[in-house]
């Protein structure tokens, strides 16, 4: 009976024994292995750790190592410097399982959402990590290249918009000049011209307001056609072809020579344009169509002596100075009429 209980102590000693000796072995042997470091979910470096020797995969370099268990049940990994067989700390960490150590510190220093993962077969693991880095990188060059077209459109999209703010201003500042002119006529048929090709609503309250400076400097012009104070209208402009014919004369200390006057054609083309704009805008319809017939004529005989003519050293000089007669015949004869 007392060697039965003897054996039945002893057996109760041994089963915690064996059960520890099946499953808790040691850190030493835990440790050995292949293992993969994955940092914030990124992996990096690829090791295995022998009963001695600590290899690098990635870097290719090995070294003797030491293994020391702390008191606070975390163990630290020594490596040997090879040319002075000094330690220095690899990392420090511990298990999570028998496939994880959880990383505290990296060569002495902490470290956070670090850690080693086990690996069976390390050639396969590499391959895969390396695949769905090329894959990562792809999908970065893709989102890149998707964020520089977008970039380029949208420069595009700006530079079209400033070409087409530009092409409204120029196109506003003439007509505004035709209304300072008093070309209401052609001010008019431009401002209509665009508003045909800028319908969107960012121009809208400027071309109103154009075509409201249009209709009062109408209305003002109106008022003074009724009040009888045309002369004045054709006293003014009396008065800019005969100071355009003083600049020219002051220029030259008298006439231009011959072959130099046809410099002014431009000048005298100018005056001629801003007469005509008048004479459309206040002058009767019917009386504004017959004389716009006897313009076209004269145009036409105009043009035609100049290609007769063309060639000679004063060709040009008798065209400047058809086209002041001209507009000289057209206020005398037809503003305030």
């Amino acid at each position: 009976m007392m060697l039965g209980k003897k054996w039945m102590s002893l057996f109760m000693v041994l089963i915690p024994v064996l059960f520890l000796a099946a499953c808790g072995a040691s850190t030493e042997e835990k440790v050995i292995g292949s293992w993969k470091a994955v940092a914030d979910g990124e992996t990096g470096q690829y090791i295995e750790i022998g009963e001695e020797r600590l290899l690098n995969r990635s870097e290719s370099v090995s070294a003797e190592y030491i293994l020391t268990e702390t008191q606070s049940d975390t163990f630290l990994i020594e490596l040997i410097n090879p040319e002075d067989g000094v330690p220095f700390p690899f990392f420090e960490g511990h298990f999570e399982g028998e496939d994880n150590i959880k990383l505290e510190k990296m060569m002495g220093e902490p470290i956070e959402n670090a850690e080693f993962v086990r690996v069976d077969n390390m050639e396969e693991e590499q391959a895969k990590d390396e695949k769905a880095q090329e894959e990562a990188e792809e999908e970065k060059r893709a989102a890149a290249e998707a964020e520089t077209q977008e970039e380029v459109a949208q420069a595009e999209a700006e530079s079209d918009e400033d070409d087409e703010l530009k092409d409204f201003n120029a196109a506003s500042e003439y007509i505004m000049e035709l209304i300072d002119e008093g070309r209401l006529g052609e001010a008019k048929e431009r401002l209509k011209l665009l508003g045909e090709s800028f319908t969107s609503e960012e121009y809208i309250s400027s071309l109103r307001a154009m075509d409201d400076m249009i209709e009062s400097a109408k209305y003002e012009r109106e008022q003074e056609r009724n009040s009888g104070d045309d002369n004045s209208l054709k006293e003014e402009y009396v008065q800019k072809a005969k100071m355009l014919d003083e600049e020219i004369e002051q220029i030259h200390n008298g006439p231009a020579p011959v072959g130099v006057y046809g410099d002014y054609l431009e000048d005298w083309d100018g005056l001629l344009n801003k007469v005509w704009g008048v004479l459309a805008d206040t002058m009767p319809e019917n009386q504004f169509e017959q004389l716009k017939q006897e313009q076209i004529k004269w145009v036409q005989e105009k043009d035609a002596d100049y290609e007769k003519a063309r060639g000679e050293i004063d060709a040009k000089d008798r065209l400047t100075n058809t086209t002041r007669e001209r507009t000289y015949y057209l206020i005398e004869n037809y503003l305030g009429v």
